[in-house]
C-alpha cells in the first residue's frame, strides 16, 4: 500500500520538477554522463507511469526535454563508446559509486570495460556482508572497472587493491578510482600477471582477503601460482 502511494507521488507536478532538477539536470549527472539512450529510456518509462496516472499532468520542462532528446537519439542501435554508470549501494541512493565504462561486452580487444552481472552480484554481497572485508585489506583480482573493489573500500575496508593486466582497463581504473573522492586514498590499481609468481607472492603479503569474478575464462595452468 506504502508502495503504490509512493509511486502515486510520482506524478505530482513538483515531484516531476524534483526529478528534472536532483536526476537529470544534476552536476553529478552533468559531470558523468550516462549515455544519452539510458536517458531517454529512462524518462520514457516515467512519462508512461505518469500517463498512467488520469489524475496527474506531465510537467512542461520535461516533456520539453524528453521529446527532444528522444528526436536526437537514435534507439535503434545500440549505444558505443564510454560512458558513465552510477550504482548506488542503498535505497536512499546516498551512497554512490560513479564508474566510466564501455557500452559493449568486447572492446579494444578486451571484456574488462564493462561491468558483468557477476560483479554486481558480488558488490551486492559485500555490501549485505559488510563484517567480510571490515578493516581488512582486500585484493581484487581481474578488477575490470572495480565495481567489486570500491565497493569493499566504500563498506569499509582499510585498502583495496585492484589489479588487471590489460592495459586500457588499468587506465580506467585509474580513471574511475580518481572519479570517487570519497574513497580514492583507499584504492591503488596495480598490473598483475598471474604468471609472475614472485609478483603474486610480493603483492598479496599483507592481503587479508581476496575477491574476484568472472575471472574462470582464463588459462587454468595461472591458477596455482594463486596458492
Amino acid at each position: 500500500m506504502e508502495q503504490e502511494e509512493n509511486t502515486r507521488l510520482l506524478g505530482c507536478t513538483r515531484v516531476q520538477g524534483d526529478v528534472m532538477k536532483t536526476i537529470i539536470f544534476h552536476e553529478n549527472t552533468i559531470a558523468h554522463s550516462p549515455s544519452n539512450r539510458y536517458i531517454v529510456q529512462f524518462l520514457r518509462k516515467y512519462v508512461e507511469k505518469i500517463e498512467s496516472m488520469s489524475e496527474y499532468e506531465l510537467d512542461d520542462e520535461m516533456i520539453e526535454f524528453y521529446v527532444s532528446l528522444s528526436a536526437t537519439t537514435n534507439m535503434s542501435i545500440m549505444d558505443s563508446g564510454m560512458c558513465y554508470k552510477t550504482y548506488t549501494l542503498d535505497k536512499e541512493q546516498y551512497t554512490r559509486i560513479v564508474l566510466h565504462e564501455h557500452q559493449l561486452m568486447i572492446s579494444q580487444g578486451t571484456t574488462g570495460l564493462l561491468t558483468w552481472e557477476a560483479g554486481l552480484f558480488l558488490s551486492d554481497f559485500f555490501v549485505q556482508h559488510p563484517d567480510i572485508i571490515r578493516d581488512k585489506n582486500v585484493i581484487e583480482l581481474g578488477s575490470g572497472c572495480g565495481l567489486a573493489g570500491f565497493t569493499c573500500a566504500t563498506m569499509g575496508a582499510a585498502s583495496v587493491l585492484c589489479t588487471d593486466f590489460n592495459g586500457n582497463v588499468l587506465y580506467t581504473l585509474e580513471e574511475n578510482r580518481k572519479i570517487n573522492p570519497s574513497i580514492m586514498d583507499k584504492i591503488e590499481v596495480a598490473d598483475l600477471d598471474w604468471e609472475d609468481t614472485d609478483e603474486c607472492a610480493r603483492i598479496s603479503k599483507d592481503v587479508d582477503v581476496i575477491i574476484g569474478s568472472d575471472i574462470m575464462k582464463i588459462d587454468f595452468v595461472r591458477l596455482p601460482t594463486l596458492r
